[in-house]
């Protein structure tokens, strides 16, 4: 809390989960709601940990969700925003068997309380990823093993593995689809500059790009796969518009400034 940007998001929370009580009438959904705007902006600066402000962008999309509440799955956001501390390395310490087993807990718990074993394979994925940057191997091995067996059993034994119905035709449906695939690109893009982690010390760049494409793969799988709820879905597509929009925007004054 040091940080004027912690102190600030922390603030804006607050005035969201207020606003938000009043606009529904349940204190319960203003919190909620709350909650939210704070994890688009913690999802949007693991993202794009150069720039605060792009992560403010995606609150400003996020508040959407003031306007039209149904439901929100605030426990898939947050696993989403573990996975990509765990591949990016931002906290700066090094990856302990705790950190791995206990987001596979959780993975676990997600996938058979929501029936769906599309969570196993986005751990697998960023198991995958923590390998190919060659940081506890042992132990990431072990978690793929269990996390692949445990999503074999439930794809072919438990039928926990089947595509959404998404009706191509809705225009939403069909934006949402465009925005998450074009991310992949988008983020491709993103200026891979030097940045410090939590301990002050130069971040690895090829981490923090492997969790940006851990996050579009997550997404899309969660949208083919899962009965997203419209709530989460403004969520991450605010962290996607609100990193890119920021980026181009922030380009386009660059260049308007040179001439």
């Amino acid at each position: 809390m040091n940080y004027k940007t912690n102190k600030l998001i922390a603030a804006l929370s607050l005035l969201v989960v207020a606003t938000g009580w009043i606009l529904t009438g349940k204190f319960l959904d203003g919190v909620y709601i709350g909650l939210g705007v704070f994890l688009t902006w913690a999802l949007s600066r693991e993202l794009d940990p150069k720039q605060d402000n792009s992560a403010f962008l995606a609150v400003a999309f996020s508040l959407l969700n003031l306007f039209y509440y149904e439901n929100s799955q605030l426990s898939v956001v947050f696993w989403i925003l573990l996975l990509m501390r765990i591949v990016n390395g931002m906290t700066g310490k090094e990856l302990t068997d705790i950190d791995i087993f206990s987001v596979l807990g959780l993975t676990l718990y997600l996938s058979f309380n929501a029936e769906n074993s599309i969570y196993l394979l986005v751990f697998i994925i960023a198991m995958a990823l923590i390998i190919k940057a060659k940081e506890k191997k042992k132990s990431v091995w072990i978690a793929s093993g269990i996390s692949l067996m445990f999503f074999i059993g439930e794809s072919f034994f438990m039928n926990y593995l089947s595509f959404t119905h998404i009706n191509v035709l809705n225009p939403l449906g069909l934006v949402a689809l465009i925005v998450v695939c074009l991310s992949f690109l988008f983020f491709w893009f993103l200026p891979k500059d030097e940045v410090e982690d939590d301990k002050g010390t130069n971040a690895e760049i090829e981490r923090i790009a492997a969790s940006q494409l851990l996050y579009s793969v997550a997404v899309l799988l969660l949208f083919l796969f899962d009965d997203l709820t419209m709530n989460n879905l403004v969520i991450y597509l605010s962290v996607i518009l609100g990193v890119t929009c920021y980026f181009i925007g922030f380009k386009c004054l660059a260049k308007k400034n040179a001439l």
